[in-house]
């Protein structure tokens, strides 16, 4: 898995799951153990990615959409 991909998952996270901005994974990192990306919820910084997007409004947005789609 690439950076690339583990911030698409973790931004897929948090409209999926509708977590509020300070909740949920907020970054992602390269495992020493296994080369793998993961999530984190215990990173010093959220990621740059997932904060444009909620600054902008975009999240919220999305999140919306999410829900309508599933049906609440």
């Amino acid at each position: 898995m690439s950076e690339d991909l583990a911030e698409t998952a973790l931004i897929d996270q948090h409209i999926y799951k509708g977590f509020l901005p300070h909740e949920g994974p907020q970054n992602v990192y390269e495992c020493q153990v296994c080369g793998y990306w993961h999530l984190t919820s215990k990173a010093p910084e959220q990621n740059a990615r997932l904060t444009e997007m909620i600054e902008s409004g975009e999240m919220k947005r999305k999140q919306e959409a999410s829900k309508w789609e599933r049906g609440f």
